[in-house]
C-alpha cells in the first residue's frame, strides 16, 4: 500500500490537528476522515495502516473547517467539499466549467456542483413525496366527507324513530 508514497508529500494526523483549528484531537480528525470515506474519499495509509494526509486532503479539511465555522454540520461540510454523488459528470454536463472566480480551487468548484446537484435531487424527491402526501390527504378528506354524510343519514333515521309516538306494550306486540 505505502510503497509509492514519498514522505515529503504527506503529513500525519498529528500535523493536521496542529494546522486546522476545529479538529483539536486525533479522535475528531478520525471522525472527519470516516465521514469523508463514507462519501467516497480515499486516503493513503502508512506502513502501519494509519491515514496520512496529502496536500489535497489538507485543502479539503481546511474547507470543511471553514464550513463548520459557518454553522454547517459535519455531513453538510463533507457533502459541500466532496459531494455525495457525482451526477454532473454522469448527466453529461460540462464539469470543466468554472463556477466561481479563477482564484477558487477546482476542488471546491466541482464539489459545490456535486453538492448543488445532490441538493436538487433531494428537493425533487421531497417534492414528489409532498405530492403523494397531498394526494393521500385529498383521498382521506373525500372519505371523511362520505362518512359524515352517512353519520348524518343515521342520525336522521334515529331522530325519526325517536319522534314516532310511543305505543303501548300490547300494541307493539299484538298490533
Amino acid at each position: 500500500m505505502a510503497k509509492d508514497i514519498i514522505a515529503d508529500e504527506y503529513v500525519t494526523g498529528s500535523d493536521v490537528v496542529e494546522k486546522i483549528e476545529r479538529i483539536g484531537s486525533l479522535a475528531t480528525l478520525g471522525n472527519w476522515a470516516k465521514e469523508m470515506e463514507r462519501s467516497g474519499h480515499k486516503f493513503q495509509h502508512d506502513g502501519r495502516g494509519r491515514r496520512i494526509y496529502s496536500e489535497e486532503d489538507m485543502e479539503i479539511l481546511a474547507k470543511m473547517n471553514e464550513l463548520l465555522g459557518d454553522r454547517h454540520t459535519l455531513k453538510q461540510a463533507v457533502q459541500a467539499t466532496l459531494g455525495m454523488n457525482d451526477n454532473s459528470s454522469k448527466d453529461g454536463e460540462d464539469t470543466d466549467e468554472v463556477t466561481g472566480s479563477e482564484n477558487t480551487p477546482a476542488v471546491i468548484d466541482e464539489s459545490m456542483k456535486r453538492f448543488i446537484a445532490s441538493q436538487s435531487k433531494d428537493m425533487a424527491d421531497l417534492k414528489e413525496l409532498l405530492t403523494k402526501v397531498l394526494e393521500q390527504n385529498q383521498s382521506y378528506h373525500e372519505e371523511n366527507v362520505k362518512l359524515e354524510q352517512k353519520i348524518d343519514e343515521l342520525a336522521e333515521k334515529n331522530q325519526k324513530i325517536l319522534d314516532q309516538p310511543k305505543q303501548g306494550w300490547w300494541k307493539r306486540h299484538f298490533g
